[in-house]
C-alpha cells in the first residue's frame, strides 16, 4: 500500500513512554522533559499520536459480520459479541485503554511543558500546545464512548466517565473516574481554548487545524444530543479549503488520491493495525443498504468466500474527520431543526457524487422526520468503518432510534449474541489488568 508522506518516529520519549504504571500501562523508565520546541513538535508527528485510533471501535458495531468459536476470547470476539470485558486476561496491555493513555500522556508533555521550551515564536508554541488539547480531547471522547454509558442529560452529572489524568507524574494519585458531565465539558472546553491557537492550514493533516478542534466540538455535541451547536460547529468546520471527491471519476478505489493528499479529508487518523479496515466482512443490515449504482459498492466492496468485504482506498485508512462527516452533521441538525429541504438539499448534492449519473435522481423527503431518516442512513452508507457508528449507535440508543442488534450465525443461522436497546453491552468494563492494579476503581458492573 502506498504511503507518500511518512510520519516522523519520536525518538525522544519512545522509549521513554513505553513501559508501563500501575494505571496507565505506560510508566515512564524516567521523567525527562524535552527542552526544544522541534522535540514536541516530534511527539506530535510520532505514530503513538496520529495512529492511536481503536480498532474495537469497528468490531463492535451493528456494520461488521464474523463467525467465531465459542471458546474464542480474543479482543476482536469479546467486543464482537458485545462481553462484559474486551480484554481475554488481566496479563495484555489493556485494549483501547492502553494504547489510548498512552497517548494521553505524551499529550501531558506537551500541554504541561511546551511554553518553557527553548526556540520558536510564543505563537508557535500556543499552536503545538492547541494541538495537543486537540489530541488528548479526542483521545477523552472515544475512551468514554468505549468505557461509559451514553449522554443522559438526566443522569450525565452522576455516571461515571473516565480518569482525567493531566499529570505527567508518577507518583501523582491515580484520579478517581470523573463524571460523563465532567468529562464532556472538560473535552468541549479544551477543544474552544486549542481552537484559539492553532492555525487554519498545517503541514500535513495529521497535524490539528483550528477546523479540526471544529470538527470534533460537532462530534461531541451530536453526542450529547445537542444538534443545534453540532451544526454550527459543523459549518465553522466547512469554512476550510475542501473539495469532496466524486467517485464516479474513478474506476478503482486504488486510482484515488492516497489518503494523505485527499482534499476531503479534515483532520487524518491511523491505526496501528495496519489492514482495517480491509477485507472486514459487512453485516447483512449494511450490505442492504448499497445497490450496484452506488459507486461505494463498486469502489470499496468486494466479494469472497465469506461474503461482501470492506477496501479501503489507497493510502492509509482514515479514522479522522472527513468534509462528508461535517455535511452529514449539518444536514442532521438541519431535519431535526424542521428543516427538510435545506437536509435534503446537502444530502442530494452529496449522493450526486456518489451515485452513477444515469441513476442519480434526487432523493425526496415530505416531513422534516422522514429527511432525518434519510440523514442517517446516508451518514452510515458515507462514514461505514470509518470509526463512528459505535457513537451513533449509542446516542441514537438513548433516543429510541436503534433496534435490537442479532449476531446471527449465516451458515447455523443461530442468534449468538443480542444487543437489545439500553442493553448492558453498550458499555465495556474497565480492563481487568487496570482493576488488578486499582482495586478501589469504580466499575460499571457488567
Amino acid at each position: 500500500m502506498k504511503q507518500t508522506f511518512i510520519l516522523l518516529n519520536t525518538l525522544l520519549l519512545v522509549a521513554l513512554l513505553s513501559s508501563c504504571n500501575k494505571f496507565l500501562e505506560v510508566k515512564p523508565k524516567g521523567i525527562v522533559i524535552p527542552e526544544k520546541l522541534e522535540d514536541y513538535e516530534n511527539i506530535l508527528n510520532s505514530r503513538e499520536i496520529a495512529f492511536s485510533f481503536a480498532p474495537e471501535l469497528l468490531y463492535c458495531t451493528d456494520d461488521f459480520y464474523e463467525t467465531f468459536d465459542a471458546l474464542n476470547i480474543t479482543t476482536v470476539a469479546n467486543a464482537y459479541y458485545w462481553r462484559p470485558g474486551l480484554d481475554p486476561n488481566e496479563k495484555e496491555n489493556p485494549a483501547v485503554w492502553g494504547d489510548l493513555y498512552k497517548s494521553v500522556y505524551h499529550t501531558n508533555v506537551i500541554i504541561n511543558n511546551v511554553l518553557n521550551a527553548s526556540g520558536g515564536s510564543e505563537e508557535r508554541k500556543q499552536s503545538v500546545l492547541g494541538e495537543a488539547w486537540l489530541v488528548r480531547a479526542d483521545n477523552y471522547f472515544t475512551l468514554l464512548t468505549i468505557f461509559a454509558k451514553a449522554y443522559d442529560p438526566a443522569t450525565a452529572a452522576q455516571d461515571p466517565g473516565i480518569p482525567m489524568v493531566t499529570s505527567t507524574d508518577v507518583t501523582a494519585a491515580v484520579p478517581q473516574r470523573a463524571s460523563v458531565q465532567t468529562v464532556l465539558d472538560t473535552i468541549i472546553s479544551n477543544l474552544k481554548r486549542a481552537a484559539l491557537y492553532m492555525p487554519t492550514s498545517n503541514i500535513n493533516r495529521y497535524r490539528g487545524t483550528r477546523y479540526a478542534a471544529y470538527g470534533m466540538l460537532s462530534r461531541v455535541y451530536s453526542y450529547m444530543h445537542l444538534y443545534k451547536e453540532a451544526g454550527e460547529y459543523a459549518a465553522k468546520a466547512l469554512e476550510a479549503q475542501h473539495a469532496i471527491l466524486d467517485l464516479n471519476n474513478y474506476a478503482d478505489g486504488y486510482d484515488m488520491p492516497d489518503t494523505d493528499l485527499r482534499s476531503d479529508i479534515l483532520w487524518q487518523r491511523g491505526s496501528n493495525n495496519y489492514s482495517i479496515p480491509t477485507f472486514l466482512l459487512l453485516s447483512d443490515e449494511l450490505k442492504t443498504l448499497f445497490n450496484n449504482n452506488d459507486m461505494r459498492t463498486l469502489l470499496f466492496t468486494d466479494t469472497n468466500n465469506n461474503g461482501v468485504i470492506w477496501l479501503a482506498p489507497s493510502g492509509w485508512a482514515n479514522f479522522g474527520i472527513t468534509f462528508q462527516e461535517m455535511y452529514l452533521s449539518r444536514a442532521e441538525a438541519l431535519a431535526r431543526d424542521n428543516d427538510k429541504d435545506g437536509a435534503m438539499t446537502i444530502i442530494n448534492n452529496l449522493r450526486k457524487k456518489r451515485i452513477k449519473p444515469a441513476a442519480w435522481t434526487a432523493l425526496p423527503a415530505s416531513t422534516a422526520e422522514e429527511a432525518l431518516q434519510l440523514v442517517l442512513a446516508e451518514r452510515r452508507r458515507e462514514l461505514a468503518f470509518g470509526g463512528l457508528r459505535w457513537m451513533d449507535m449509542k446516542r441514537l440508543d438513548q433516543e429510541g432510534r436503534m433496534p435490537e442488534v442479532k449476531r446471527v450465525n449465516r451458515t447455523t443461522h443461530v442468534i449468538e449474541a443480542t444487543l437489545p436497546p439500553h442493553g448492558a453491552g453498550y458499555v465495556f468494563e474497565i480492563p481487568a489488568r487496570v482493576q488488578q492494579f486499582n482495586p478501589g476503581i469504580q466499575l460499571n458492573n457488567r
